[in-house]
């Protein structure tokens, strides 16, 4: 009998206990601000949870994922049938665009989520800084996009932030794109205020050359309300052979590329003179074809003119070097390089210069 009545007020207790507990209902979790502008500054919000339990409620902490939004929540329990009101405060201040954060409460009763969300219209300061280049009404993050290098095959990314400052959604296109770059949009359609970006990949498969590729395409950010607000996008990719899966014993029998010359030296020059030549010759020292992948200068001035570009071990070619005087300014000094790229795994990549005196 005496077991009995023990389990029993047991019984009875774990009852009272599991029926005696805090107990929160919210009355929303999720908070939209809308639209508005940087200059508001920090914009505030507040929750509302009744305690519906039967015991008093205590928020335990009560953190945000990003530094920017700030919750604050009483140190006192929240009584039963009391509401309990967790204040969330939002920095806008150069945070242009839409975002999205979380703040969790810990209380006694369990762990909860809530959610801040809006869309921030940068003011003009802001917008320069993040966007500095302009397309129509548009802004722009950059307008040149360096993919960096990478080995023959490979495929290298960038990208292009869009800013759309309006009332109205923009829906962008891009037009002379190079047939090596793949362009999205994400997303396709950018409401105001909102950021798209423009994701681009270059295959290097289809890369024409080797070496610093430079193109350029067109972004027009607003197609269908602004068709004549848009931004040249320079675009330069390095495309280097790959020469990592040659074992030693294929190396020993590659090409050799032997240039004859470090330095062209035109010596005095005039912006009278017409068009001056030299030439250097490319020796094939190894056991097989030398390709001659790509020969150039990013020199105005200056003209290369390849005789063969495939030579036969043992064989050269003449590289011939011409200087167009009228492109020269009297007192400053020529200083040119040329950039020859073969297949030779030693020594892919060579440079000549190729100066003189201007007077």
């Amino acid at each position: 009998m005496k077991l009995r009545s023990v389990l029993l007020a047991i019984s009875i207790l774990c009852a009272g206990a599991a029926y005696a507990q805090p107990k929160l209902k919210w009355l929303q979790t999720v908070n939209n601000f809308g639209a508005f502008h940087e200059d508001l500054g920090i914009v505030d919000c507040q929750f509302k949870a009744v305690n519906t339990g039967t015991e008093p409620v205590s928020v335990l902490n009560a953190r945000a994922n990003c530094g920017c939004t700030r919750p604050t929540y009483p140190r006192t329990p929240v009584l039963p049938g009391d509401t309990l009101v967790i204040g969330v405060a939002y920095d806008a201040t150069g945070r242009p665009g839409k975002f999205s954060k979380e703040i969790s409460i810990e209380t006694n009763t369990g762990r909860f989520r809530l959610l801040i969300k809006g869309t921030v219209i940068g003011s003009p300061s802001t917008l320069a800084a993040r966007y500095p280049v302009e397309a129509g009404k548009a802004r722009l993050s950059n307008s040149m996009t360096p993919f960096g290098q990478a080995l023959k095959g490979r495929v290298l990314a960038a990208a292009v932030n869009i800013y759309n400052p309006t009332d109205h959604d923009m829906r962008p296109t891009v037009s002379n794109l190079p047939a090596y770059i793949n362009a999205l949009f994400r997303p396709e359609v950018i409401k105001p205020g909102e950021q798209a970006s423009l994701s681009l990949t270059a295959y290097t498969d289809r890369c024409p050359d080797y070496g610093v590729i430079s193109d350029s395409f067109i972004l027009t950010p607003d197609s269908e309300n602004d068709p004549d607000g848009s931004a040249k996008i320079a675009t330069t990719v390095i495309v280097n052979e790959d020469f990592s899966k040659m074992s030693p014993e294929d190396k020993a029998q590659a090409p050799v590329a032997t240039i004859s010359t470090e330095t062209v030296d035109f010596g005095r020059l005039t912006p009278e003179n017409k068009k001056l030549t030299q030439s250097f010759s490319i020796t094939n020292n190894g056991k097989k074809p030398l390709l001659i992948r790509r020969i150039f200068t990013a020199d105005p001035a200056i003209s290369l003119k390849l005789k063969s570009d495939k030579i036969k071990p043992g064989k050269s070619t003449t590289v011939n070097v011409s200087v167009d005087c009228s492109h020269l300014a009297a007192g400053t000094p020529l200083n040119g390089r040329i950039t020859v790229i073969a297949n030779d795994p030693t020594a892919p990549t060579q440079t000549v210069r190729v100066i003189g005196e201007v007077y």
